[in-house]
């Protein structure tokens, strides 16, 4: 018997093979591709918005069991559980869908999703790409990949194939092993959990340490462990910007007033984690040199833009990109920036220099957005007045991670509506460039409330970039104090 306790995941993962051994991926799932988007209902902007009100993100957990706690609740009362956890404030719902130890099921997500109007993170043991098309055919917002289950490099295919799917991976870490496995994949999300899976033994503290030595180009989540305020406060100074809830939420006779109580945090310390919070996001576009991108790193960018626009001054080449790109990895997100390109020469140079996102400009990549090797953000040329109904319908034809609206020539002419942009950034994960200073884009996020904001002139002085507006610019957008 005390052998049999520090085995769970053994015994788990052993259930799960003899499960999947006549698994037969349905025909119409299996190498299809995301033919809509739910506008709203994603995973990771559903957590990048949460922070702008509460500061840190709350995934509520659904499991009707587990290894420990063999009666935890009953399918039965699982709508008025999700819905419950929707009003009290959740951002997402997590449901454990492995069937013999958490008694849970792949027909919950479907239920759920029809039920509430948050995304659906699917927890489940992933050992087989299987599950992935599975997690496809049910509706599944995220999934959950075990990085201690699975080798680096079936871990890289199973997050590609996620992003492929139209499914935000978030690949979840217990020690530093995994942590190294984790961030040399396309992911945008790494989770660390607090229950060790062999022995089911909690440690909030030990995780936090780990939480610590995540990337900042990553978002970050405490999984389990959180009963109360102190828990959540642990997570959010290590400097997750999300936390999961489950046993505490499914034992309690109170889902309002727990979730409001887990919101309930001390001040926190005087150290600089703000950026890790607020919720909008910076881009510095148009790269060229490696002391220009140390510096908007430094400043608190989160995304840098690399231009290859044949006939655009601020273009550069892959050459210096390169050298650029192979310094600054793993502390930014990189973009490569396209307009007029070929299919084939974006993903040659996608390979090369390994981009996290693509940014289209032009009508040429529309044909051929959805074959591109990494997730695209695309890009509309607009004058200053648009009419938002016209664009927002333009938009839902494309499936793509993110929008970005621009002036119709970058660099000249009018900053856009604000009313206009603001009416897109209600129903998209929207990037705003066009006209934005140091001075006024602490109004535009304030009035837009955008998912980004992407400049170029507006922190130069003479072309060339300048140190000093760059902070200036980030700090006025994400409202840090000084």
């Amino acid at each position: 018997m005390q052998n049999k306790t520090k085995n769970f995941l053994e015994e788990i993962i052993e259930r799960k093979k003899e499960e999947l051994a006549d698994f037969v991926i349905p025909s119409e799932v299996e190498g299809s591709h995301p033919t809509e988007k739910k506008n709203g209902m994603r995973f990771f902007d559903s957590l990048s918005v949460a922070q702008n009100d509460k500061n840190i993100a709350l995934i509520a957990e659904v499991k009707f069991a587990s290894p420990t706690s063999p009666e935890l609740g009953s399918s039965d009362e699982l709508l008025e559980r999700v819905k419950a956890y929707e009003k009290a404030g959740a951002d997402a719902i997590s449901i454990i869908t492995e069937k013999h130890f958490f008694k849970g099921d792949v027909s919950l997500v479907t239920k759920v999703k029809k039920a509430v109007n948050i995304p659906v993170l699917q927890k489940d043991f992933v050992i087989d790409e299987k599950q992935i098309y599975e997690a496809k055919e049910i509706g599944s917002d995220a999934l959950l990949l075990i990085a201690r289950l699975i080798d680096g490099e079936t871990l890289k295919k199973f997050v590609a194939l996620c992003f492929e799917l139209g499914i935000e991976p978030v690949v979840e870490v217990n020690s530093e092993e995994d942590l190294e496995k984790a961030v040399k994949t396309k992911t945008n999300i790494i989770a660390v959990n607090a229950r060790d899976l062999e022995t089911f033994v909690i440690d909030v503290e030990k995780v936090c340490e780990l939480i610590k030595k995540i990337p900042d180009k990553f978002i970050k989540l405490g999984f389990s462990g959180i009963n109360s305020s102190k828990e959540v406060t642990q997570y959010k100074n290590s400097g997750a910007q999300g936390v999961l809830i489950g046993t505490s939420l499914m034992k309690t006779k109170n889902i309002d007033s727990l979730m409001k109580n887990l919101l309930v945090l001390p001040e926190a310390p005087s150290v600089s984690v703000t950026r890790k919070f607020l919720s909008v996001k910076v881009k510095i576009c148009g790269i060229q040199k490696l002391e220009d991108a140390e510096a908007a790193i430094a400043a608190g960018a989160d995304y840098l833009g690399f231009i290859f626009v044949r006939d655009s001054k601020r273009a550069t080449d892959r050459k210096a990109a390169k050298k650029v790109i192979n310094k600054v990895r793993g502390k930014v997100k990189i973009v490569g920036v396209f307009r007029d390109h070929t299919l084939e020469k974006i993903n040659e140079l996608c390979e090369e220099l390994d981009f996290d996102l693509v940014q289209l400009h032009g009508e040429s990549g529309d044909k051929f957005y959805h074959e591109i090797s990494r997730p695209v953000i695309r890009s509309f040329g607009l004058p200053s007045q648009f009419d938002a109904n016209d664009i927002m319908h333009k938009m839902k034809k494309y499936n793509v991670k993110y929008h970005m609206i621009d002036r119709q020539t970058p660099g000249e002419g009018d900053a856009l509506s604000i009313e206009n942009a603001q009416a897109l950034a209600q129903s998209f994960p929207l990037f705003v460039a066009g006209g934005l200073t140091p001075e006024n884009v602490g109004y535009v996020v304030n009035q837009v409330k955008p998912f980004a904001v992407d400049v170029i002139t507006g922190v130069k002085t003479d072309g060339k970039f300048d140190i000093e507006k760059m902070k200036k610019f980030i700090k006025n957008a994400k409202g840090v104090r000084g």
